[in-house]
């Protein structure tokens, strides 16, 4: 029988906090009550991240890892756990918790609501953002944002929190579609979203940084940039449809 839930965990050199965080999530799951699959990905890391997942699924069968064999990006690595995820509903979420467990209950009562697409959204009211990113972050995050409404996808107010569920077709349906893998993977997931007719809901969250990010800033900006760009061609070709 599939899982009630799959959790998606992207993993890029995450060795310094990921035994006590998988260890979190599983706790929390079982709170819960609903039947689960974690499904880790590693990017490519050059730590002893690999190795600490394959002992601890080894331990716990629930805990399903997988794999890829350079870095490729978050956007890779999330897609390959949600493609791979046999759960009805399918999260993926930060694997340094910079959104805490808690929310997770409520996105999936969003999904078990009639929402097909449930993201967080650090800007709604009743959002908390309990430690802020450094300034320069926090105002590229800001204006991409606002390129991507203007652009693509108006009404949407937080893009890259890396926390969002999705029932398992909705998932299937976006993922299959979705390429990108730098830092615009999420916009693009949002917009193939919006062409499938999907209903979407967006959802305060607590949230706060974690230090030690692997993005590199100017890289992201001008990737982002072409991203966008390649966004808005492969919609109006009708490719996300």
């Amino acid at each position: 029988m599939r899982p009630e839930v799959s959790v998606v965990l992207p993993i890029y050199n995450e060795a310094s906090v990921l035994e006590q965080n998988v260890r979190a999530v599983i706790e929390h799951m079982e709170s819960l009550g609903r039947s689960f699959e974690v499904r880790a990905v590693d990017d490519g890391s050059s730590d002893d991240s690999r190795a600490i997942m394959a002992r601890l699924a080894a331990e716990d069968e629930r805990i399903k890892p997988s794999a890829l064999e350079v870095n490729h990006g978050k956007g890779a690595a999330v897609r390959a756990g949600m493609l791979l995820a046999e759960g009805e509903r399918v999260l993926f979420m930060d694997t340094d918790l910079s959104t805490p467990l808690d929310e997770v209950q409520g996105f999936l009562g969003a999904l078990d609501s009639g929402y097909d697409v449930v993201i967080g959204n650090r800007r709604a009211p009743g959002s908390e953002i309990t430690r802020h990113q450094p300034w320069i972050r926090e105002s590229l995050g800001r204006g991409f944002t606002s390129l991507t409404n203007l652009l693509l996808a108006p009404g949407v107010h937080d893009f890259t929190c890396g926390f969002k569920a999705f029932k398992r077709e909705a998932s299937q349906s976006i993922f299959q579609r979705s390429t990108l893998n730098g830092w615009a993977f999420d916009a693009e997931l949002v917009v193939i979203a919006q062409e499938q007719g999907l209903k979407l809901a967006q959802v305060p969250v607590a949230w706060h940084d974690e230090e030690g990010t692997k993005v590199r800033i100017l890289q992201a900006v001008f990737g982002s940039l072409y991203d966008l760009c390649v966004i808005a061609s492969r919609r109006f070709r009708g490719r996300y449809r």
